[in-house]
């Protein structure tokens, strides 16, 4: 394996001039949030403001000005944001392209944030067992499809469900899961929930009145105690269905696109064949929940 500081975190290509190191998560959001010095506790303590990657300068600026600067703006205005992501949701794209909408914004830029967080601890970490992980992620086919897509001018994602939530708490909280691949995000009132490179699997499933009433179960739960992580709720049912949808994430690259395949079907009774399985999803949901801590009554 190649030295991974010496690679442009985006385009994957080697650092021959002087590096610029690419906060994932930009100054300015954090001093706003008032989280600058906060650290990341887990496998390893980190300043929020530390952590870096290396990148080239152009590939630096270029993400910076199409998509980072333009998400920090989206940021501004919390209220208008959730209800552009929900009016999004009404829509499930079948063919995979450059997108200015801002579910496409917000969806490369919390892609960058998932990754860059693995590619920094990766080069950074001393924990073997954690290096590994790591590696899993940052070397996996998904994070090379990625960048194949941002090198085409696709964005830094491939099709990926997004969610919106809103709390009365406001509190900061930032969740990554390796598997499924998953990140979420909450800022203020405003929780952000992408299921990394699912080619829109789950979105399919959780659309609509089953959304509504999951949206109005965080709602309940935050109303009846603010203290309550209400937002964690609804990763915990996100995360549950990824990972019983039975089927697999599929994606053909060719001729500098990407092609999401992921929905086609060959077979005669869709519905029935990928069916899921209720009493996995309730064991799913209750082993996640657990993980955060949370019991179900």
């Amino acid at each position: 394996m190649s030295d991974l500081r010496k690679v442009c975190f985006f385009c994957d290509e080697a650092i021959e001039e002087k590096k610029t190191l690419e906060h994932i998560i930009p100054n300015s959001l954090l001093g706003r949030l008032g989280i600058k010095e906060k650290t990341i506790t887990g496998r390893k303590e980190t300043q929020y403001s530390r952590i870096k990657v290396p990148a080239h300068s152009s590939c630096n600026s270029e993400f910076g000005s199409h998509y980072e600067n333009r998400a920090l703006n989206l940021l501004n205005d919390l209220d208008s944001l959730y209800e552009t992501i929900k009016s999004d949701e009404a829509g499930l794209p079948m063919v995979y392209g450059p997108d200015e909408s801002a579910t496409a914004i917000i969806t490369t830029w919390l892609s960058k944030i998932y990754y860059g967080l693995f590619y920094y601890d990766l080069i950074s970490t001393q924990d073997e067992e954690w290096r590994e992980i790591c590696s899993s992620v940052v070397m996996g086919q998904n994070f090379e499809y990625v960048r194949a897509s941002y090198r085409n001018g696709h964005g830094f994602q491939l099709p990926s469900s997004l969610y919106a939530f809103k709390t009365k708490n406001a509190d900061t909280d930032l969740v990554t899961l390796v598997d499924p691949s998953s990140i979420l995000l909450k800022i203020g009132s405003l929780t952000l929930i992408l299921c990394i490179c699912d080619g829109y699997l789950t979105k399919n499933y959780l659309n609509g009145e089953v959304l509504d009433r999951l949206r109005d179960c965080v709602r309940q739960e935050d109303e009846r105690d603010i203290g309550f992580p209400s937002h964690k709720l609804a990763l915990g049912e996100i995360v549950a269905l990824r990972n019983c949808i039975p089927k697999t994430p599929k994606f053909i690259s060719s001729d500098n696109q990407i092609i999401n395949m992921s929905l086609s079907t060959m077979v005669a009774d869709p519905d029935t064949h990928y069916r899921i399985d209720e009493q996995a999803l309730s064991n799913a949901r209750v082993e996640i929940l657990r993980g955060f801590n949370i019991e179900l009554g």
